[in-house]
């Protein structure tokens, strides 16, 4: 007694001593309630009067007690029975959460049954002492974890897919959600179950269980008025639950739909004629801009590349041209002169350029000019009654090799265009590498003035101007810079988006534009924002809206040496909202590419689906559309990455496949008929291929089965004389529709062309994802020779700026592979003369036997 009173005493001093520090106001934290801090899979022991049993709880990333999290308990198959507390977690959906561990959002509950003697579809059926226990573990879960009350989720696979039945019909106001895998049940539970949100999943290959164990559970769930999902996964068996347990399966069980609203309207709108493109004569009024859309990398070894492509691109009047009249005095044997330099042309040669980032915001372009000519068609010398008129003096710049003219700029964005900033010129003549032709005819006025002497002069006067001619060559530059200014455009950037468009719908109007730039000593990163037009221009409100997070910073482009452009398809998600709040996006099924979608407007294959189609007979017509109701997601995949390529999550979180129906061609008015509501998510590996030697696609590597959910209805107003709706069959012809388009149709493979520079090229070869941009890396091709003669083939290579190379000895049945962006040329002596030929970059040459000659001749190969 005497220490209860010392107890109740110190807890009212204590209670005085805080109110009194608020009073003053000062503030103290008291101890709170101890909650478990630690994270992933949580070992734990629940204690009762039968003693100790072991679970698992697994905790989110990240998990705050701030924040209410919903909890999802599972239970296990009969072959996790025990008291190890460690099988429930290793078959189902644990292996899954594993994987996923460092975003899955719920907190999940993992009992395990210990009851060996039970029957192999019992164990978890309510009542029993297994079942009790788990509600209790989920109970004390609840109180040591900050759960989401109305978010409790329930989820078994096999002997746990019954348990999941009978625990719902037991208490089907305490679960959110429900999802039996491989279960089965009494149908006798169906009028306490017509409420819960059910999604129920079976093998169509289970041999274990049979697929009517849970058909005959919805169909009861039906027909007591309830609106259960039901998913029959062909070519799988018992272990359902890898595919099941997936992001579709996870975000409806945080946001279940209790019911379908037959109410509303169809969204099929027959003879709709939409347009199939924008319209360019409209305005481009901008209504979406994201910035960071597009990253190109442009690194040393592609701008050398295109630098070496320069003299073959440029046109052959670019170092044509006439100076303004140069003035000039001068100071002969004590007298004045002024000499007047007049119609002076030039011309020349381009015979190398050079391009190389090379500092921070530097980069330097070098010209290589030569055989420049400067031609001064007149010179006239006055002076005080002493004149002369020269005829026409030649200057040659370059004649023996180039001279380089070498400019830095400084790259950086104006108005949404790229510009470059001269920074310093540099250009200086060899004394050796130039000569000045005297003038062909002089005429004198005076006295001591001669032609010799005259001509002399001019001849000395200009080479003692050399720096006034460097100068002068000089003085071009800002026009130079000017002229290529108005060559970086990227009006053609924006097929880079139209590459990864996935719909065969309308398509809104799309800029890109450079944002960002920069540059450092392997290359240039340029960021592009990109814009998209107002779909109805007259109607927009003018509110802009601008995302700036989706793709990558011009800081973060990966400094590879190439060229590389990359992509954030995470776009598609704010495009294809615009289309659909426009209601665009929506296209006939008859029209998407491949054909596959076809079958779903053919009147018999959906007599299967709909019997009530029969009474019509064969005059009946279809119309069907393919409607997005929710914009298309792209995200990165939950599944760990593979050694050889990064998967991304393809997501349709809503459409429709609508219908209605003419009962005959007689007929005017097509009637609303049915709808099948559907969502798709598929990962996808991004993979270069080669189509032949020289042709690459991209091919998208649509990994593992779909996840395809859905549910068909009548028209609310439309009544069919049969009522019968086969959802399985629907189901799947909406699945075969879309493993046809992704598997063999146009979203399997798409032709990745090469970037020609000139004379030279540069080939894709390699995709991939590295969140949150796709990326492609172009490379210098592959130029091969193949000898399918029977003796050694000898022959030498050079390039245009390099000397021979080889000998190169190839042997009989063997192949020698060269990287170049430009055209090799070939020599090979036969029979003492020289072939010589011009070999494209990136083909395949083969050396092969003509005439039952044995030296053999080369010859482009097929591609093949």
């Amino acid at each position: 007694m005497q220490t209860t009173r010392i107890r109740s005493m110190f807890a009212y001093r204590f209670s005085l001593l805080l109110l009194t520090l608020a009073f003053l106001g000062i503030t103290t934290t008291l101890p709170a309630q101890t909650k478990p801090t630690q994270t992933g899979f949580v070992n734990a022991v629940y204690k009762d009067a039968a003693g100790e049993h072991r679970y698992v709880v697994f905790v989110p990333k990240n998990y705050s007690p701030e924040k209410k999290y919903p909890v999802i308990l599972f239970l296990h198959g009969a072959g996790e029975r025990g008291n190890d507390g460690l099988k429930q977690t290793q078959v189902g959906l644990g292996p899954i959460v594993k994987q996923q561990a460092s975003t899955f959002p719920f907190l999940v509950v993992f009992p395990q049954a210990e009851n060996m003697k039970e029957s192999l579809l019992g164990g978890w059926l309510a009542n029993t002492d297994d079942s009790k226990r788990a509600l209790k573990i989920l109970d004390t879960v609840m109180k040591d974890y900050s759960v989401d009350s109305k978010q409790q989720i329930l989820t078994g696979w096999s002997m746990g897919g019954y348990g999941a039945w009978s625990l719902a019909a037991a208490d089907p106001l305490r679960w959110s959600a429900v999802a039996p895998i491989a279960g089965g049940g009494k149908t006798d539970w169906a009028a306490k179950l017509k409420e819960v949100p059910i999604w129920a999943f079976h093998g169509a290959n289970d041999r274990a269980i049979l697929p009517a164990e849970s058909e005959k559970m919805i169909n009861a769930v039906k027909q007591a008025g309830g609106t259960p999902r039901f998913t029959e996964v062909p070519d799988v068996g018992h272990d359902v639950w890898k595919v099941a347990y997936s992001k579709p399966l996870f975000d409806w069980m945080q946001h279940p739909g209790r019911a379908m609203d037959h109410s509303a309207p169809l969204l099929v709108k027959p003879d709709l004629k939409l347009p199939a493109e924008a319209d360019t004569n409209s305005p481009f009024v901008p209504a979406l801009v994201i910035d960071n859309a597009v990253s190109v990398r442009l690194g040393n070894r592609f701008l050398q590349s295109l630098a070496d492509a320069v003299p073959s691109m440029v046109p052959a009047d670019m170092l044509e041209g006439s100076i303004n009249d140069i003035y000039d005095y001068t100071v002969a044997q004590g007298r004045g002169f002024d000499v007047q330099f007049t119609g002076i042309s030039y011309k020349g040669e381009l015979a190398r350029a050079a391009v190389e980032a090379y500092a921070a915001d530097t980069l330097n372009i070098q010209l290589g000019i030569k055989n420049v000519d400067l031609y001064i068609s007149s010179t006239y010398v006055t002076g005080n009654r002493h004149s002369a008129v020269a005829g026409p003096i030649s200057v040659s710049v370059g004649h023996q090799k180039p001279v380089w003219l070498s400019f830095d700029v400084k790259p950086y964005i104006k108005d949404n265009q790229l510009k470059l900033r001269l920074i310093r010129t540099r250009f200086n003549i060899p004394q050796d590498n130039w000569y000045v032709s005297g003038p062909a005819g002089v005429s004198t006025r005076g006295i001591g003035m001669t032609s010799e002497k005259v001509s002399s002069g001019l001849v000395d006067g200009i080479y003692g101007s050399k720096g006034r001619i460097e100068a002068e060559v000089k003085a071009i530059v800002p026009g130079l810079v000017e002229e290529l200014e108005k060559q970086l455009n990227f009006d053609e950037a924006s097929q880079v988006v139209n590459a990864i468009w996935p719909l065969p719908v309308y398509q809104p109007r799309m800029k890109l534009a450079p944002r960002e730039v920069v540059t450092d000593k392997k290359g240039v990163s340029i960021s592009f924002g990109l814009s998209v037009a107002a779909l109805e221009p007259d109607k927009f409100d003018g509110k802009v809206k601008r995302l700036n997070s989706l793709g990558r910073s011009v800081n973060d482009i990966p400094k590879v040496i190439d060229l590389q452009v990359g992509v954030a398809p995470s776009m598609l998600k704010p495009l294809t909202e615009m289309l659909v709040e426009a209601d665009v996006a929506r296209i006939p099924v008859q029209d998407v590419p491949g054909h596959s979608f076809a079958p779903l407007a053919d009147s018999k294959t959906l007599q299967q689906v709909f019997p009530d189609l029969k009474q019509y007979g064969d005059d009946v017509k279809i119309w069907s559309e393919l409607v997005l109701t929710k914009p298309i997601q792209v995200e990165d995949a939950s599944q760990p990455k593979k050694t050889n390529g990064d998967l991304f999550r393809f997501e349709v979180p809503q459409a429709a496949i609508s219908m209605a129906i003419k009962k005959s061609a007689a007929n005017k008015d097509w009637i609303p008929y049915a709808e099948y509501s559907l969502s798709v998510s598929q990962d996808v590996e991004p993979q270069i291929v080669d189509r032949t030697y020289s042709k690459r696609a991209l091919r998208l590597n649509w990994e593992g089965g779909s996840h395809i959910g859905g549910l068909a209805r009548f028209a609310p107003e439309y009544k069919p004389q049969d009522a019968k709706i086969n959802q399985q069959k629907f189901q799947a012809l909406v699945q075969s529709a879309w493993d046809g388009w992704t598997k063999q149709g146009p979203a399997s493979v798409a032709e990745i062309p090469d970037i020609e520079l000139g004379f030279g090229l540069y080939r894709v070869n390699k995709v991939n994802w590295s969140t949150p941009q796709l990326l492609a890396t172009f490379t210098v091709p592959e130029l091969k020779i193949t000898n399918n003669t029977k003796i050694d083939m000898e022959y030498e290579l050079k390039s245009p700026y390099s000397d021979w190379g080889g000998p190169y000895t190839l042997k009989p049945g063997e192949s020698h592979a060269f990287d170049a962006a430009t055209p090799l040329i070939y020599r090979r002596k036969v029979n003492n003369r020289l072939q010589v030929y011009t070999l494209a970059a990136g083909s395949h040459y083969e050396f092969d036997p003509q005439n039952g000659d044995q030296s053999g001749t080369l010859f482009e190969a097929a591609d093949n």
